[in-house]
């Protein structure tokens, strides 16, 4: 199956961020935009998994789950891949700190990468993919794009799961269908010096 991990948004901050483009949406640009239901954080693509290899996925992910403490992102803002000029890729962005998405991002390349899966080339740079470009656009669109999110907050996302997703490719889009979920439960309590002491 072609599979991804990621992290669902909640319905409102899917809403609020549905509404913010919806003026960058009538520009008319040649943008294929996301389906609102879409709209997630992807924290690592994992291309066609033969289904033998699915349970190995599971099972490390549950593993690696267990060690880190659920967490928020408040999502803010809005960028372009791979800049404004020419943009490809629209997405909305997060606010720091962002240490704890990344390591667990961090922590997934390694389990997956002992699994045999191959690393990600590009530094990870959490985002939610709004839309694709699908030809050419007007001059200073992807500036436009990017002015009209600036400044503006989408909401608090909490994190406590992530989730491998199956996904679809269709006539009408990409269809994505949540296969298994991993539980944070990482207690989040640190050992200081003064508890170490018998």
């Amino acid at each position: 199956m072609r599979a991804f991990l990621g992290i669902g948004l909640p319905a409102d901050v899917r809403e609020t961020i549905v509404a913010a483009i919806a003026r960058v949406r009538s520009l008319h640009a040649p943008v294929a935009w996301t389906v609102p239901g879409n709209l997630h954080i992807t924290l690592k693509f994992l291309g066609e998994i033969p289904p033998e290899r699915v349970p190995l996925v599971e099972r490390s992910m549950r593993v690696l789950a267990s060690g880190i403490e659920p967490f928020s992102l408040t999502a803010e803002g809005g960028g372009a891949f791979p800049g404004m000029r020419n943009p490809r890729v629209l997405w909305v962005g997060f606010l720091e700190p962002l240490e704890l998405v990344r390591q667990l991002q961090q922590n997934m390349e390694d389990a997956l990468s002992g699994a045999g899966f191959p690393r990600e080339d590009r530094p990870f740079h959490p985002h939610i993919t709004v839309g694709r470009t699908r030809g050419a656009l007007p001059p200073t669109w992807g500036e436009r794009f990017v002015q009209a999110l600036s400044g503006e907050r989408f909401g608090v996302a909490s994190v406590p799961s992530f989730t491998l997703y199956e996904s679809r490719l269709g006539p009408g889009g990409a269809v994505y269908t949540p296969r298994c979920d991993f539980r944070l439960e990482g207690s989040g309590k640190r050992e200081t010096r003064e508890e170490k002491k018998p």
